[in-house]
């Protein structure tokens, strides 16, 4: 009798400087169960995502066949396993699969040639797919010659014998997608995904497959997933009951959800009230990651309600330009509706996030800013503005269509996704758009210092009262913001230092090649600016935390300095000084609610300060009335101070990521939108010490790494 069939599936990620990809691999084990539950004993399973843990065990007993996840953010570290794997046993086996491969047979040829560790890839969804693959193993393995004699099903491959003259790409039939996903049997509910609740990862949901947009740079937008396709309601209530009971075990408190489209069905709502339920009984979870649905918003709205502050609605615009969304198949929530969603939610306590691509194809620099107006101008709590990322398997990586719009490219380490492993120094990079007909690099250059600026000073509040205050003066967020940029120079060292940085080091992320690269950080010296976090990594979130620690005060003193002179120009006769009085006591508010944020030494202590207006008040109102109407007759004393629930969080964030600069761009992607680590404020009113906004925004903000 032959022993079970050795398979080892993988989703592997980086962890040199941190954990980069950490969530559990639901991925690998929708195949593992799918597998184990077609061909029970006759095949032995194990799941992986630490690669050293695989590295171990590849050595120590080498696989028959290995499957490997393969992401923008992997590849590489894929491949360089799949070549370690054949060297231990030419035999092996190596199956890849994942969203980073192209849909154009010529390009599928080239990828895999570039990859000759790889001997097959899945297609599109990849159980039925991998199912064919051990089949052919074990119908085959008493004589593996015969393996790559016929095409297999749901797979692509180069024919092994042609590989080094003339390769020619076998093609199997294209597979129908499962449309019962209960088909699969859950991973969590079988035990095969309990070695991965260790505290580490965070807990992936997966409740539906499919898509019915069409958008050119997502994967999604293939025509292959646009039907929707669920799990049991029954199922998902069994999982999330189960997550919860092993996540209040190891004080987890997140949740990724993996539908791209989540709150836009009605079956969403029973999901929702099974994780309400969840935490109510459990304590988990307490923050949600995930894409809601593009279009209505207003079901979204009513069908997430229940979970309140745990969930944030996302509107994913990527861009207000019309000529830019026909060039990329898709349309947008109305600019009226976006503003009466936007309004709603923050009035109920809840918080908005938009989304916007630079450069896509037909934006200009004016039709970015007026669409990013227009955004900021609607109310949302937070815009988050990605650059763009070439992807396989969607049309920007096409010949014909970069030729179209005039696209030129250029490649960076994906943020913090490099590592040494058995002696071999990986790099996963991307290709990222920096330029088009319509938007020049110095264009793109400036898009994102903007990006970086909204990032810095407007998503999560931190120097919300400067903006509050400008809008008694009908002066609008993306207005100030814009002068603020234009009149950078005259920041303090501080900032200026920062936004220098920030424009030399985007500059320095990008390269002509991946070879050259490569090359360079394959020297130690350079690989050694890697590791100290100096280069490489989210280069967003690095500034955006450097301007809430050595830069905060540098900020504060300049957007107070620039909102008086921004005043004095437009309304002359103003009584300029009363201005300032104002604008100090605003600028001491915000000083003490950010003291010691986000600083891991600094002292905790309750600070205290004498206000001649009532400021908590005049934000209570949101800024509707003059904030002079707030002056009181005699000062009130303000108390700022951290509750023991948020030095516990502060705890548990420095030591699950670190202190150091990538471990806070870590952070300010993980916790809140920076609300909930602003001091608490009190005073003789006020005995409980409470939130500075009084409806707070969610606790968590989506997973980006990359943008």
């Amino acid at each position: 009798m032959n022993k079970p069939c050795k398979i080892y599936l993988c989703d592997l990620t980086y962890d040199t400087i941190i954990l980069v990809s950490d969530t559990i691999p639901i991925n690998i084990g929708f195949i593992g169960s799918y597998l184990k539950n077609n061909l029970k004993d006759k095949i032995d399973i194990e799941l992986f995502k630490y690669p050293n843990d695989l590295l171990k065990k590849i050595k120590s007993q080498p696989p028959d066949i290995l499957g490997l996840s393969n992401y923008s953010w992997n590849s590489n570290l894929s491949e360089h396993f799949a070549k370690i794997a054949k060297k231990l046993n030419p035999k092996c086996i190596v199956l890849q699969g994942g969203t980073n491969f192209p849909h154009e047979s010529d390009q599928q040829k080239e990828f895999l040639l570039n990859r000759p560790s790889t001997d097959i890839y899945a297609l599109y969804e990849g159980e039925r797919s991998a199912l064919n693959v051990v089949q052919r193993y074990l119908d085959t393995r008493k004589d593996l010659n015969t393996f790559f004699n016929n095409p297999i099903d749901g797979c692509v491959f180069i024919d092994p014998k042609t590989r080094e003259n003339k390769p020619v790409l076998i093609t199997g039939k294209y597979l129908e997608r499962i449309k019962d996903l209960d088909e699969i049997p859950s991973p969590y509910l079988n035990g095969m995904l309990d070695k991965f609740f260790d505290g580490k990862l965070t807990p992936f949901l997966e409740t539906n497959r499919g898509c019915p947009f069409t958008c050119s740079f997502c994967h999604t937008g293939a025509n292959y997933y646009h039907k929707l396709n669920k799990f049991s309601q029954n199922r998902v209530k069994s999982e999330i009951e189960y997550i919860g009971k092993k996540s209040n075990q190891l004080g987890i408190t997140n949740l990724h959800m993996a539908d791209v489209n989540f709150g836009m069905y009605p079956q969403d709502k029973l999901v929702c009230e099974y994780l309400l339920e969840s935490k109510n009984k459990f304590g988990w979870p307490l923050q949600i990651m995930a894409t809601t649905g593009k279009n209505s918003k207003k079901r979204v709205m009513e069908i997430t309600s229940v979970l309140g502050n745990m969930f944030s609605v996302n509107m994913s615009l990527q861009s207000m330009s019309e000529t830019v969304l026909e060039n990329i198949k898709r349309s947008n929530i109305r600019h009226e509706d976006m503003i009466a969603v936007n309004n709603h939610l923050r009035a109920a306590g809840r918080s908005t996030k938009a989304e916007l691509i630079v450069p896509l194809p037909g934006e200009t620099k004016k039709s970015f800013i007026d669409g990013l107006n227009t955004v900021l101008d609607s109310n949302a709590s937070s815009v988050t503005i990605y650059t763009l990322m070439m992807l396989h398997g969607t049309e920007f990586k096409t010949p014909a269509f970069r030729e179209k719009y005039q696209y030129n490219g250029k490649y960076r380490i994906v943020p913090l996704n490099f590592g040494e492993y058995d002696g071999k120094k990986m790099f996963d990079v991307e290709e990222v758009g920096i330029s088009t007909k319509d938007l020049n690099f110095d264009d793109y250059l400036s898009l994102r210092s903007i990006a970086l600026m909204v990032e810095s000073l407007h998503n999560g509040k931190p120097y919300e009262e400067f903006f509050l205050y400008a809008k008694q003066f009908k002066i609008k967020s993306a207005t100030f913001l814009n002068f603020l940029y234009d009149n950078i120079d005259q920041a303090p060292v501080s900032v200026k230092t920062v936004f220098n940085d920030f424009i030399n080091e985007t500059k320095g992320e990008l390269w002509d090649s991946e070879k050259d690269l490569i090359k360079f950080y394959e020297d130690e010296k350079n690989y050694k600016l890697l590791k100290e976090g100096k280069v490489g990594g989210n280069l967003i979130y690095k500034y955006k935390s450097k301007s809430l620690t050595v830069a905060k005060v540098g900020w504060i003193d300049f957007i107070s300095d620039q909102l008086v002179k921004y005043i004095q120009n437009e309304f002359l006769g103003i009584n300029i000084s009363e201005i300032k009085k104002e604008i100090e006591e605003i600028k001491m508010f915000t000083t003490l609610k950010m003291q010691s944020l986000l600083e891991s030494g600094s002292k905790l202590e309750t600070v205290k300060h004498e206000f001649k207006y009532d400021v908590l008040e005049w934000i209570d109102q949101l800024g509707i009335k003059k904030f002079s109407d707030f002056k009181l007759k005699d000062k009130k004393c303000y108390y700022f101070e951290f509750t023991k629930e948020q030095v516990n969080n502060r705890n548990d964030y420095f030591e699950r990521y670190g202190k150091d600069i990538n471990a806070l761009s870590k952070i300010v992607t993980r916790i809140s939108n920076l609300e909930s680590q602003f001091r608490k404020i009190r005073s003789s009113e006020i005995k409980t010490p409470r939130d500075i906004y009084k409806k707070t925004t969610e606790l968590f903000t989506k997973y980006a790494l990359s943008n």
